[in-house]
Formats: structure tokens, sequence, C-alpha cells
């Protein structure tokens, strides 16, 4: 009956090169013919300001087409995703494409330009950036239209292709010759008045024991961020309510530390810890594992890293309340809860426990959230278990057969007592990780993987060392070998992608052992226009001083293979944005810029020209000054030490002004969750710049719309135009 014919979707790239091959997608379920048709049109008459406006529909009835071709998809009902071929080849120009099967018709804008067009962003002003994408030369004169209120205020770029936004514009439209480039802005947020940063001491405590916490708070002073004075106001949340208070003084490095009991009537599960001074809050979480008539320990004999070759012993045992144990428990999680007495334990014998194993097949690296959901996370164990005369049962977890390093998160739970352990089982003294940039692709994408190496224990970096890399599908195998940079990391692309779930693996043999790690993506048909990420991992951005003061010059070298003409080198921070725009040679551009005094983090941003598209990368400044994030520098007196000795450690952050307050850490375990101190620094490292590529190599989509008096019917009503991502894995508790 031709019912299903209605039935389509229709998007196009958010930008094409008139050179180059130019498509539309239209995904479809039926194989009848559909007449397609191309109208020249002014932009101004379907844009609509705003990110995420939608276009407006036209009516061709009294429009001549450009062109006019039909296309025929696949014979059969089902979901088919089809690129069509427009015949607008050499043409600059913007155009509606119209998809029309009788009386069901859709729309879709296509932007044919040879106009590289940018934008940078801060709350500090916003400036536009145009190059031409075939030779690279920034344009010179170039006629840029923003919408201010509800005028268009015209403007020229300047003679290094640069156009500086007027303040309140919404919208700039770009034009050379037939060709046009647009951007709506985004709102900027002002950097904040003040800081806070805060940490807890572990991640899990135990009902009745106490937390410690450090931090620090920050208050804006111009130009800078310097110490705040006063105190601060501590909290733990539990359950709306908070079940602990007290406040912290200040020291001169505008730091401070407390100690926060939880109550031992506290419930199982996790609590907020919140940190307030002068009208600005920070937060960290806890695990907190309850206490009733009875208590819950679980241990292992591998306290740091557990042998990936052999089965893991974990001991469950079951405490008193009263003080006296009934059972025995070693190890870092263990309870300290009283002498062992087996003749007064009665009650805590032939006790049910239930134990709950989550296997996840990855050693994190550093600073990753240890709730992120992460491939291949897996219950391994759900049992119950009976305690022994002496209150105490065991559960053996499995050797794995797949050769992968494992972190292991474990529960017991008995009445309203529980307790939590993670405990880690690498393959080699060093782990890696490979993760996709994008995990969903569309039929065609290339994948991205970055590869990081590192200590399983530790996590410093894994410099230098050789890594094995393969994508699976089936019995198709491809593989790249790379080397590991200083810091550990290296990345790949693999530019066919099998159309379904592919396995992307990392190895590398380490003191004879081989580490392991594995990742997937899958590349399935696009039903939406989604945004895709920024292809800027090409690009090398090096600097003539590993850390710079402010009011000082830093001279940047940034190198592309391929780039043409000129680059766009640009200084971000809160202060706003410096650029220099210089000659490319051999895909090499020079410039040296001037850093200035400012809040938060710097970042140097590099945009080239380069196959007509523009590709665009940062990377961060280290900058010696009030404020900023430092690097610090531990060193040992020596390599290894006996139980009892004591170790000398020099921490060094390069500053030559004292004051400094240093809180430090003593763990046998890297420590998860609101315990990190990975990143707390990173809170004075945003430089408020947002980056808009409007040409880059890897486009956005954007989506159909239906003119009026259509019959067309969305092919996607049912989830609204999006495909529904599988839900993260629950989340594992952590141990520090």
């Amino acid at each position: 009956s031709g019912k299903w014919d209605r039935y389509f979707a229709l998007f196009a790239r958010d930008a094409s090169v008139p050179w180059k091959r130019i498509t539309v997608r239209l995904n479809t379920y039926s194989s009848a013919p559909v007449d397609f048709a191309a109208y020249s049109v002014d932009p101004a008459d379907v844009l609509v300001a705003g990110t995420n406006a939608r276009p407006r529909a036209l009516d061709t009835s009294h429009l001549t087409a450009v062109a006019r071709w039909k296309f025929t998809p696949p014979r059969g009902f089902t979901s088919t995703a089809n690129d069509v071929d427009v015949p607008l080849q050499n043409h600059e120009g913007f155009y509606v494409i119209e998809a029309r099967r009788g009386d069901a018709a859709q729309q879709v804008w296509l932007n044919i330009s040879r106009i590289g067009f940018i934008s940078k962003e801060s709350a500090q002003g916003a400036l536009v950036y145009g190059a031409d994408l075939q030779t690279g030369r920034a344009y010179d004169g170039m006629r840029v239209s923003y919408l201010v209120g509800n005028q268009l205020q015209v403007e020229k770029t300047d003679a290094n292709g640069i156009s500086h936004v007027p303040a309140h514009a919404r919208f700039a439209l770009a034009d050379w010759g037939e060709s046009h480039a647009f951007v709506s802005f985004l709102p900027q947020s002002p950097p904040p008045s003040v800081l806070v940063a805060l940490r807890a001491d572990r991640a899990i405590v135990r009902a009745g024991e106490s937390v410690r916490l450090v931090g620090f708070v920050r208050r804006r002073n111009g130009e800078a961020y310097v110490p705040a004075s006063g105190d601060v106001a501590l909290s733990v949340m539990a359950h709306g309510a908070a079940i602990a208070v007290a406040r912290a003084s200040l020291d001169k490095a505008g730091a401070f530390s407390a100690t926060l009991p939880i109550p031992a009537t506290t419930s199982a599960g996790d609590v907020a810890i919140l940190a307030t001074s002068a009208g600005a809050s920070a937060g960290a979480s806890v695990h907190v594992d309850a206490i009733a008539d009875a208590a819950l320990t679980l241990s292992a004999a591998c306290s740091s890293a557990c042998p990936a070759s052999t089965p893991i012993d974990v001991t469950v045992a079951l405490h008193g309340k009263a003080g006296k144990t009934f059972g025995t428990s070693s190890g870092p999680n263990a309870a300290n809860v009283g002498s062992t007495t087996n003749a007064e334990s009665p009650a805590n014998a032939a006790q049910d426990v239930r134990v709950r194993v989550v296997r996840m097949p990855h050693i994190l690296p550093p600073g990753t959230p240890d709730d992120a959901p992460q491939w291949g996370t897996t219950r391994i164990i759900d049992t119950t278990v009976q305690t022994d005369a002496n209150g105490v049962a065991h559960v053996s977890i499995p050797v794995s057969s797949d050769g992968l390093s494992s972190t292991y998160s474990i529960t017991a739970s008995t009445g309203s007592a529980n307790a939590s352990l993670r405990l880690l089982a690498p393959t080699a003294s060093a782990a890696l990780s490979i993760v996709p940039l994008q995990s969903a692709l569309d039929v065609g994408d290339p994948a991205t993987f970055q590869i990081r190496g590192y200590d399983a224990l530790d996590g410093t970096p894994l410099a230098n060392a050789s890594v094995n890399v393969k994508l699976s599908h089936g019995v198709s195998v491809q593989t790249q070998s790379v080397t590991l940079d200083p810091f550990g990391f290296a990345g790949v692309t693999f530019a066919t992608v099998p159309l379904g779930t592919s396995i992307a693996s990392a190895d590398a043999i380490i003191d004879g052992k081989s580490a392991l790690d594995v990742s997937a993506v899958t590349a399935a048909p696009r039903v939406g226009g989604t945004t895709r990420a920024r292809m800027g991992n090409d690009v090398r951005i090096t600097f003539d001083q590993p850390h710079v003061k402010p009011d000082a010059k830093l001279g940047v070298t940034a190198t592309l293979g391929g780039a043409v003409g000129a680059a766009l080198v640009t200084l971000e921070s809160a202060r706003g944005i410096e650029t220099d725009v210089v000659a490319v040679t051999d895909g090499t551009a020079h410039a040296t810029l001037n850093v200035p005094e400012t809040l938060g983090g710097v970042a140097v941003g590099v945009t080239f020209v380069r196959d007509g598209a523009l590709v665009d990368a940062s990377a961060p400044v280290k900058i010696d000054g009030r404020g900023h994030e430092r690097t610090m520098i531990l060193s040992a007196d020596q390599p290894m030490y006996a139980p009892g000795a004591t170790a000398k450690i020099e921490l060094d952050d390069g500053d030559e002004n004292p004051g400094a307050t240093v809180a430090v850490r003593v763990t046998d375990r890297r420590v998860a969750g609101g315990a990190s101190f990975d990143d707390v620094a990173t809170i004075l490292a945003s430089n408020g710049t947002t980056t808009q590529n409007r040409s880059s190599a890897d486009p956005g989509w954007h989506a159909w719309v239906a003119p009026a008096n259509s019959t067309a019917v969305d092919l996607y009503a049912d989830d609204g135009g999006t495909s529904t991502p599988p839900p993260p894995p629950s989340k594992a508790p952590a141990e520090s």
C-alpha cells in the first residue's frame, strides 16, 4: 500500500567543500524511489540564530531548482542508511536539498563553501578567523555580518583574517564570493570570584570512624587568584540531612585540614562532604560501611596487588559491636574492634553473609573516576556464605582466562552491616589503557584510540615502551605498533572500520610479562545529527621552555603534516585571547606570544588548514605564578625500604617564594573516588575559552525539517531521532 514510503530521514553535513564529493544521508525503510531537488537560497531565509534552533522550511513551489535527480534505495523493507551523491561539485553556495516521495517531503540545508571559519569565545571577548580551505591563506577584508539584538552590524576581517566580535552578538554570517560560513555564539561565564577545593583521605570509611579532609580556598584579586583568609564550613550530608559539621581556619596559604566523625548510626551508602567559604562550595563523596549488631570486614593476603595467575582468597570476618572480635582479619581494610575470642561468639557462627564481586578487566589510569562506565565490567560472583565457629567465611575469586588485568570490587552484607574492598590483579608490573575517542562510529568513520601506559600500582608513566595495537572483527585483523611518549601516551587511528562491533587491544611485554587491555568500537549508520569530535590528534605543539612566568614571552612551535598557508596561534586565558597568524612552512609554524598575569589556566591553541578543513588543537601552558596549577617533583632517599624504616621524601615545586602548604598521603595502593588527589589542581586550570570549529575535518550533521503540508513521517519517531545507548554498568565500590 506504500504506507512505509512516507517514513524516511534526511541529514547533511554542517560543511562541504566544493572540490570534493558532496553527499547527503538518506535513511529509509522502503525501496520506493526518492525525487531530489536542489535550490540556491539566501542563508538568511533558512538559518535561525541559536545553537539549538531549528532551521526554517521553505515553500519551493515558486523556486527554480538548480539540479534534479532520482535515487532508488535497495530493495526490501529494512532500515537502510544511504549516501546520496549531490550533483553540485564545484558549485559554491548555500542550498536547500528537498527529498520527496509524492506529497511526503523533507528538506535539509547544504553549505558548499571554501571558507574555513572558527570562533574563539571567552567572557572577556570573542573573535572569528577565516581562511581559504584550499590555499590556507587568511582572508583579508572578508565581510562578516553580526546579529546584535535585532540589527545586523557589518564588519570586515583584518589582514590576518580576524574579526573581533561586537558585544552581545548572537550570530555571525561570513561571505566571500559565493561562499558562506556562520556560527551561533555560546554564552560565556565570567571567572568565579572564589574557588574551593576539597579532598578526603580515603574513599571508604566505616560508621563510627572519622574522615580527614584537606583543601584550599582561592579568591579573585584583579587578574590573579590569591590565598583566601577566614574559615571554611564543613558538613557531611546523608539522605538530605547533615550528620556532622565543623569549621576550619584557613592558613596563610589559604589551605585547611579537619577531621569529621561519621556517626556509628550512619546507614550504608555514599555520603557527600561539602566545604563552603565566601559563598563558593566544593564537594567530595565517600562510601560508608555501616555497623549494626555486628560489623563486617573483608581482607585478602594480597593487600596491594594480587597475582592474576592464581585464585584470590577473600576472608569475610564478622565482629561483635561491643568490641569483641569474632574471627580474625588482617590487611588495610580490617577494622580494629577488639581482641579475638572464640568462646564468646556463638551469635556470630553460622551467619549468612551475601558476597558480590564485580570484575572490571582493566587497571584504571590515574585520575580516572572510579564510577565511570568501563567496557567489560561484569558481576562474576553473587553468593551467600556462612560463617564458621570463629565468625569467618571465605570466598575464592577464580582466575580469569582472558589474559587481562583485573580490578575487583567486592561487597559483603548481612542485616544492616556491610563492607567493601577493591583489589587489583595486574598481569605485569605495568598496565595499559586503550580508550576510543568515540565508541559509536558512523559508517566510514575512522577509529582513533588513546593508548596510555603506567605502573599498575602507583600510576607513574610508562615511558618509551613499544605497544602493539590490534583492531579485530572476526577474521579481519588490523595491526599497528606505536611507542609511548615520555608521559606514557600515544595515539592510534585505523582508517577503515568494519560494520558492527570491533575489538581493540593494546599489548606490551613488560619485564617478560604481557600487559594487555581491550576495548570496543561499533560502526553503524548514524540516525541523528550528532556532534563530531575535534580531530586535532596529529597536531604537535611544543614550547621553548617547560614553565613560564607571567609577563614573559613564550616561543611556540606547532607541526601538522600536510598543512598549508597560514596558521592561527592563540593564547587563551580568562583575561582574553591573544592572537598571532604566522606562515606555515613544510607543515610547521613558529610564533612568540606574551603571557599575561591572569586567572586560572592558560592554553595555546593552533589552527591549521589541511586537505580542505581546519584542524585545531591546544596545549596547556605551565605558569610559575600565584593561583596557577603547579608541577611538583617528589624524590625519595632510597628506592626501597624495610618495614619500620624512615623514608625521607623531598618535594620541589620550583617556587622561589616560601609559604606553601603541602598535603601528603602515604598509602599502599592507588586511591579512587573523592579521595583522589590526581585532579585537585585542575580546579585552577580552566582558561574559560570555548572553540567552535565550523570547518573541521569531521563536521557534524544536522537533521531535516518538514515543509508545510508534507505527509512525511519521522523514521525515528519512536526515539526522537537519536539512538539510546546501553545503560552503564552498576557502580562498583572503591577502596582506599
